[in-house]
């Protein structure tokens, strides 16, 4: 397997997952700001995975289409 599909389709995974927090955090699926708080936390993970796997790609040079 080339590194470079690993990369993109982890990054593909991490913004299916990264959106599933973000609708569940602004649909109101949320029970209370305990909750609201992991759901933040998940967030933020995702977002840096995501920058550092784009970070990555650029080092590459081969930034994907979003």
């Amino acid at each position: 397997m080339d590194g470079l599909y690993i990369l993109e389709n982890l990054l593909k995974v991490v913004k299916q997952r990264r959106e599933v927090v973000v609708e569940a955090i602004t649909e109101g699926a949320v029970q209370d700001f305990t909750a609201f708080r992991h759901l933040r936390g998940k967030l933020e993970v995702w977002d840096e995975i995501q920058s550092e796997l784009r970070s990555l790609l650029k080092r590459m040079d081969m930034e994907p289409d979003e």
